[in-house]
């Protein structure tokens, strides 16, 4: 059925006249972003975000969070951050929100460039290994058959003879940066690979919308994770794929998504019971789009992206603490130097005061109960990148700085998130609404659930939410020729 025009129509068939106020916004609007310091990130991280920023125009702060999480990736295999024996890993999980357009992309390719150029040279050795293991590996095999073969050999003499050949090691895929894994996938790679690597992904919606975030893989996800972040381990359980508790591994992670995708994780009740959430750093800057102009500079020739990637190439080029015949990381402990601790602990008892009730910090108590921890990390992940032994207090306030506004985003995204499914079902609706009618027309309830979004597929869901936009003044009831529930938006 289709919807008729208003125009010519009788008196009897026009919508009841709109009266009242405007109407009432489905969601109170968010406050604007927390600044982003990017001077906490260092000279050098600072000064390759201000160049980014001037040729790629993208918000600050979704550099920084490119930058922060790829300082924290090369980082995190070289030190253990310990305060008062409770020892941490360095690694960080960032979320960036931004909207289609904001140069995630872009963002994402240059800070990364030095990580990815080591992969492709690390790949082009593994085919190499690869090729030379495949014929050592037959060799072994023939030998260890004609051992096997030989009858005048006794049990003991084959057994002696097999013990001297030389069997060929599997040479290890170096992939140090991973997109959308399951939670299998990645112990995978984890138990096998490389023990250091990063899950980065500049179009998240792929990872939170797919198969790892499903019902019922969500959990499992959540919590390798978690345990990834926490102490750097995790339990696999497999027939004939390796089986055991996998210890000294690290994993970076930084998604950056559109906030209609992440609001979807930060709303998520298993995410924010099970801890996810409080172990994320996330940041939703205001859109540069509009303002940006092109320049005509080639930002891998300034000599603060070269000193960035040469940093970065110095870490990732430098061997990794493993265990004597293993591939399980065993970082050095870093330390805080006497200021540095008496200036943590300062920060740690100030951030306890204000989890109190109806105090600063209440409404945001999971990820404030980490804050401390998080603030040791990203000090010890500048002492690392930077080259110092010790934790200094230079690093503790720069990263005070930045759990600041972590802290601060997440005081004023945390209630967003928390929007019901039902509002933001109306939400789209409303936008549907006004895309595809308009106002000045008696829209049938038929038509709504027909022809309207997906999410509305039945005449009890699509009279809920109409009656959920009348309630809030977007649309008013209609009279209809041929429906029985007809409804007219509101011209705003």
């Amino acid at each position: 059925m289709k919807s008729a025009p208003l125009v010519g129509r009788p008196d009897w068939a026009k919508p009841k006249p709109v009266t009242g106020d405007a109407p009432l916004p489905l969601s109170r609007e968010i406050d604007p972003p927390t600044p982003f310091p990017v001077d906490a990130l260092g000279p050098i991280g600072a000064d390759v975000v201000k160049a980014m920023q001037t040729v790629i125009q993208a918000p600050v702060a979704l550099l920084g969070q490119t930058i922060l999480a790829a300082m924290n990736q090369v980082a995190q295999p070289h030190a253990n951050v310990v305060v008062d024996g409770r020892v941490s890993p360095l690694s960080e999980f960032f979320l960036t929100l931004g909207e289609s357009g904001e140069r995630k992309s872009a963002g994402d390719s240059w800070a990364l460039m030095p990580v990815r150029g080591r992969q492709r040279l690390l790949m082009q050795q593994y085919t190499s290994e690869r090729e030379q293991y495949e014929m050592a590996a037959q060799l072994f095999e023939v030998q260890a058959k004609r051992i096997l073969g030989d009858k005048k050999l006794s049990a003991e003499a084959r057994q002696a003879k097999l013990a001297e050949l030389d069997k060929p090691t599997v040479p290890i895929m170096p992939m140090l940066i991973v997109s959308e894994p399951t939670s299998e996938a990645l112990q995978r790679q984890l138990a096998h690979g490389l023990p250091s690597i990063g899950l980065i992904n500049d179009e998240a919606g792929q990872l939170l919308g797919g198969f790892a975030m499903s019902s019922e893989k969500k959990l499992g996800t959540l919590t390798t994770l978690s345990r990834l972040w926490d102490r750097g381990e995790f339990d696999r359980v497999r027939v004939g794929d390796g089986s055991g508790t996998y210890y000294g591994r690290r994993l970076t992670l930084h998604l950056m998504a559109q906030p209609v995708v992440a609001s979807m994780l930060l709303a998520d009740p298993l995410a924010r019971e099970q801890g996810f959430l409080a172990r994320c750093l996330v940041s939703f800057p205001q859109s540069t789009a509009g303002t940006r102009r092109y320049v005509e500079a080639d930002l891998g020739h300034t000599p603060e992206y070269r000193r960035y990637a040469d940093r970065l190439t110095d870490l990732l080029e430098r061997p990794w603490p493993l265990l004597e015949d293993d591939h399980e990381l065993d970082p050095p402990e870093i330390s805080l130097t006497p200021a540095a601790k008496r200036t943590w602990v300062a920060l740690y008892n100030d951030i306890e005061h204000a989890l109190g009730k109806d105090r600063e910090l209440a409404p945001v108590r999971a990820l404030a109960s980490k804050a401390p921890e998080h603030i040791s990390r990203l000090a010890g992940t500048f002492a690392v990148f930077e080259g110092e032994a010790n934790v200094s207090e230079n690093h503790v306030d720069r990263a005070a700085a930045l759990m600041q506004h972590y802290l601060g985003e997440a005081l004023r995204l945390w209630g967003t998130g928390q929007v019901s499914a039902e509002l933001k079902l109306a939400q789209e609706v409303l936008n549907w609404l006004r895309d595809k009618m308009g106002p000045g027309r008696a829209i049938p309830l038929a038509d709504i659930y027909r022809n309207g979004p997906a999410a509305i597929r039945s005449a009890g869901t699509a009279r809920r939410v109409m009656q959920l936009l009348a309630h809030h003044g977007w649309v008013v009831t209609a009279e209809h020729p041929t429906a029985r529930e007809a409804f007219e938006l509101v011209a705003v």
